[in-house]
């Protein structure tokens, strides 16, 4: 299934954040915990509509900063949608300076309303911490 483009221009993360959430038509509910190892473990990196929709902030060095729309109600060709926030910098060629820092700082900001960053959330029912934000037993 391939990503398509939202076609609007954001030229902030915010921008891009209120325009997925408008289209998954909803609030957040709740934390969308980072997946991967490597990268974001123990850090939420987006938020929840409801089970079956999210968004959530990403980087990569081809797309640079990004959100990603998941919507598995909509139609297939509708249901992952990129929000591509506009480079802020470029270099003295003209490419984007593209750098993940600034979706590390958002992913910390979100995580510490949950748990610790990179850690995840502490349970007092077993006295460990939990990646992903739940409990497991």
């Amino acid at each position: 299934m391939a990503e398509i483009d939202c076609g609007q221009q954001h030229l902030t993360i915010e921008d891009a954040i209120h325009h997925a959430r408008t289209n998954l038509g909803g609030n957040d509910v709740e934390p969308f915990w980072g997946g991967m190892a490597a990268i974001n473990p123990g850090r939420v990196v987006g938020y929840q509509v409801t089970s079956r929709r999210r968004w959530r902030l990403d980087f990569d060095p081809g797309k640079g900063v990004h959100v990603n729309e998941e919507n598995f109600d909509a139609p297939p060709s509708r249901q992952k949608v990129v929000h591509a926030v506009t480079p802020a910098a470029f270099d003295a060629s003209g490419r984007p300076i593209a750098s993940d820092m600034q979706v590390r700082l958002y992913w910390n900001k979100w995580t510490t309303r949950y748990g610790t960053p990179g850690r995840g959330i502490f349970c007092t029912q077993c006295d460990n911490w939990h990646i992903n934000g739940r409990c497991p037993f």
